[in-house]
């Protein structure tokens, strides 16, 4: 089984979403997220894939 997190992230009714920029899904559409390494909480995931792909550090 593989575990992911993702964020849906909405504000005044619009959502951030991101686009993918390497692999076979390149130029994608897709909510910020990704697979939870071993020994790391679904919370802690969301905030390390959010700083690698946006930047944006989160509390």
């Amino acid at each position: 089984m593989i575990r992911v997190t993702a964020a849906i992230i909405e504000k005044d009714g619009k959502f951030l979403i991101a686009r993918r920029k390497e692999g076979h899904l390149s130029g994608m559409w897709e909510f910020p997220g990704g697979k939870i390494e071993e020994g790391e909480s679904p919370e802690e995931c969301l905030k390390r894939e959010i700083f690698e792909e946006l930047g944006i550090i989160l509390q």
